[in-house]
């Protein structure tokens, strides 16, 4: 029985000769190796894997779609950064053998993210990245009350936090300067957004206990998973993370390393 592959893109913000190209290199490839391509949103009832071709912005949006029928997933670069999409088209035979079922497969952590309104449920899912909650701009700073397993934490004042997975450390999180986790680890870190109190420094905390935010201040806000904003959130919400029973199943390029990645896109240890 022929493999079964989804194939998922944006097809809005992409160059239009790089995704004719990358359409017709999987062709080619589908051919030599025997698989069958079906395009998002044409999803088949069972497939092997996904194959997502654009940036992070595009793998992102694919990789939920691989979380929730548990098959794996590999990313094509033809976007900007490519942290996360680490194959490049023209490393057909890396393709091929991903086709062939014959791949490094690693997992990724994710975490369940669920946001409560008294005794209602405003919101309920998942990230790979990153959970930021977060001010409107015209709006005072939030006031958060956290609370990770039975331990109280000091109070934030700031535009926000952002709670980045191992996956989502190099993303949202690096931006604000908080330190790069190893993608394969069991962790999160907890970082403030402009906070008024100089002294709150980014957190890494282990992901065997849930942690809880509470809104204690918030005239506007928004709740964001991976980059989309989901639901608006107000004084009286209580947000709460933990680590997902569910893994991404990650296809790794096996001529890339983490830290070659991090050399090459980040510029790690190079002089500037």
């Amino acid at each position: 029985m022929n493999r079964k592959i989804l194939f998922y893109t944006r097809n809005s913000g992409l160059d239009p000769d790089k995704l004719s190209k990358v359409k017709q290199i999987l062709e080619d490839a589908s051919r030599r190796c025997l698989v069958e391509i079906f395009e998002y949103p044409d999803i088949p009832e069972k497939f092997d894997l996904v194959i997502a071709a654009g940036g992070d912005g595009t793998f992102l949006d694919a990789s939920h779609i691989a979380v929730e029928y548990g098959v794996p997933i590999a990313g094509l670069n033809i976007g900007q950064l490519g942290f996360l999409a680490e194959i490049n088209p023209e490393e057909w035979s890396i393709i091929d053998s991903i086709f062939y079922g014959k791949y490094d497969l690693t997992e990724r952590m994710m975490i369940d993210v669920t946001a409560c309104r008294g005794k209602n449920i405003v919101f309920e899912g998942k990230a790979l990245n990153e959970v930021v909650i977060h001010r409107a701009f015209d709006v005072p700073m939030l006031q958060l009350s956290l609370r990770y397993g039975s331990e109280e934490l000091p109070e934030y004042k700031a535009d926000g936090v952002i709670i980045a997975t191992p996956t989502g450390s190099t993303a949202y999180n690096l931006s604000f300067n908080g330190p790069i986790i190893y993608p394969t680890e069991e962790s999160f870190v907890l970082n403030a957004m402009a906070p008024h109190a100089l002294t709150h420094r980014p957190i890494v905390l282990p992901s065997n206990k849930m942690l809880s935010i509470s809104i204690k201040e918030c005239k506007n806000g928004f709740l964001n998973c991976d980059g989309k904003s989901l639901t608006g959130v107000i004084t009286g919400d209580v947000v709460t993370i933990k680590m997902s029973s569910k893994k991404l199943k990650y296809i790794a390029n096996p001529n890339r390393s983490f830290f070659g990645i991090l050399s090459e896109k980040l510029h790690l240890g190079k002089r500037m």
